[in-house]
């Protein structure tokens, strides 16, 4: 048998390390994100979703065989969520401000490089003469 252990001491704040992934918005999703715990424990797949009060951190999760989704890791205190909801949204922000700073400095998006290249490749086409094709009788 399984006995529960009261703690009645506060769990001192763990050390998070936080990855984010940004992706173009998927109906209210925005990012991913994977969080190592004290360097010695790793979950990923956290979702960055965007709710009506703003956004918010949704727990990996299956399908749960009923039509709904069941969280496969999830935070057990208010007071770790709040940390792990901090913690992974200052990465987000971080990774947003990261990538303005990017566009900022002149380089274009991947999406407007290949637009370009593909327009410069158009050109590059038109501007060659077009190959002669030998005729049928040259052949012979």
């Amino acid at each position: 048998m399984q006995e529960k252990v009261a703690n009645t001491t506060p769990a001192a704040p763990l050390k998070l390390d936080v990855s984010v992934r940004v992706i173009e918005p998927v109906k209210n999703l925005m990012g991913f994100a994977s969080v190592k715990f004290n360097d010695c424990f790793v979950v990923e797949n956290l979702k960055i979703v965007q709710g009506s009060k703003g956004l918010f951190l949704g727990m990996p999760s299956q399908p749960d065989g009923k039509g709904g989704y069941r969280d496969m890791a999830y935070p057990v205190t208010k007071e770790f969520r709040e940390q792990l909801n901090t913690a992974v949204l200052q990465a987000y922000e971080a990774k947003l401000e990261q990538m303005a700073e990017r566009g900022s400095v002149g380089r274009a998006s991947i999406s407007d490089q290949l637009k370009a290249g593909k327009a410069a490749a158009e050109q590059a086409k038109a501007e060659r003469p077009p190959k002669e094709k030998p005729s049928r009788s040259a052949e012979r």
